[in-house]
């Protein structure tokens, strides 16, 4: 009875992701020459793809900085030039 109970755990894990990967280093050596190749290829898609979201971000910044750095500039001239006319003690008391 356990010999069956064994050899149907057997099976199970023979089947399942886990015995595939046992069986797939077992054939291939520490890393298995399918996983090994298929690994480095996204490895390398993905280090492709974040290179390219690092450069738009880049991007980004750069646009955001010049945005900050052209309203300071502007605020600095208005406050600067008083842009702003004081109003006359008319316009404080309502009109009158």
């Amino acid at each position: 009875m356990e010999f069956i109970l064994f050899a149907v755990a057997l099976v199970i894990i023979a089947r399942s992701g886990l015995g595939r990967a046992m069986a797939d280093r077992i054939r291939y050596g520490t890393a298995g020459a399918a996983g090994a190749a298929g690994s480095d290829r996204r490895l390398e898609e993905y280090a492709a793809q974040v290179t390219e979201e690092l450069t738009a971000l880049r991007a980004e910044l750069t646009d955001l900085a010049e945005r900050m750095d052209f309203t300071g500039r502007t605020l600095l001239q208005l406050k600067r030039s008083d842009a702003l006319p004081q109003g006359s003690g008319l316009e404080r008391d309502g009109g009158q």
